[in-house]
């Protein structure tokens, strides 16, 4: 019983001393197995050279996620069982992020899109409903630009696509102290006035190995090479946009002028909620979206 009792008392000091070295690891370990136990499925593809990952779940039409910069699918967890109930929810990584590749790019939204459609052709998917938010929605919106015929209705939450006046750089994405990362964070939400430093440490090491991933993002969405100001007139299928009022990335005037210039789309709009809305104001958001999609 001694012997039983110093294994335990070690494993749980191992345990306790990864959470604290590895918390973000630990956190999304937690997240995946959460889903897994929810019927969702992983799966890897190839596409040209590259292999992209995917979560994979739920019964009905077809329903395409896509996450935004410094994100990963799974970080729609939350949301994925209850979308889960009247959809086959595909969730992929886009290229770059998550667990799939990270090929010497631009990761230019035009060669996210193109990746996108690849992913849908590899699943067999001819038409299906879309939502994103943020980078993910400016993916999505010249996806559905240039393959209309493929997107049953579409949904934009918070999203990037129209120019914008900002004080972001191409290094706004990636903190380099805890200073910057908090700094990072409340342009993000609200909701989140400060992290234990044992958290921030590991947010900012896993934010290092892909920092030049997100950098080369940020430079090409800036350069304004794929903006669709004035490219959206074959976006004519029904769009939600859903927006927070205290969005600091990507402005709530941005979301309006995208009502104006879509011919078939309704804003909605969030109180007291920033960019990330969709998890912040799901409660709110959800079942917005599940009406729009029915």
């Amino acid at each position: 019983m001694k012997r039983a009792a110093a294994v335990l008392t070690i494993l749980l000091i191992a345990f306790a001393i990864f959470v604290y070295v590895r918390p973000i690891t630990v956190y999304q370990t937690t997240a995946h197995l959460w889903l897994l136990a929810r019927g969702f499925r992983g799966d890897y593809v190839r596409i040209g050279p590259n292999r992209v990952h995917s979560m994979i779940g739920g019964e009905g039409p077809p329903l395409l996620l896509l996450h935004g910069l410094a994100s990963r699918g799974e970080d729609y967890a939350l949301i994925m069982p209850s979308l889960g109930k009247h959809h086959r929810v595909f969730v992929p990584d886009l290229l770059g992020f998550g667990q799939s590749d990270r090929p010497d790019i631009d990761y230019s939204v035009a060669s996210e899109t193109a990746m996108i459609r690849g992913y849908l052709d590899a699943k067999g998917i001819a038409r299906c409903d879309v939502m994103a938010a943020s980078m993910g929605g400016w993916v999505a919106l010249k996806f559905a630009s240039e393959h209309p015929e493929r997107v049953r209705r579409l949904v934009l939450v918070d999203s990037a696509g129209f120019p914008f006046a900002t004080t972001m750089t191409e290094f706004t994405f990636t903190p380099r102290n805890i200073a910057e990362l908090h700094t990072l964070l409340a342009l993000q939400t609200d909701r989140v006035s400060g992290l234990p430093n044992f958290i921030s440490r590991d947010l900012l090491r896993m934010n290092r190995e892909h920092a030049w991933i997100l950098r080369r993002a940020m430079r090409s969405m800036m350069s304004g090479r794929d903006t669709m100001e004035g490219h959206v007139a074959n976006v004519t299928m029904p769009v939600l946009l859903a927006w927070g009022t205290k969005d600091r990335i990507v402005p709530l005037a941005t979301g309006e002028r995208m009502q104006r210039e879509l011919p078939n789309a309704r804003l909605v709009t969030y109180a007291e909620c920033g960019h990330l809305a969709i998890v912040e104001c799901r409660a709110q958001l959800l079942p917005d979206v599940e009406h729009f999609l029915r």
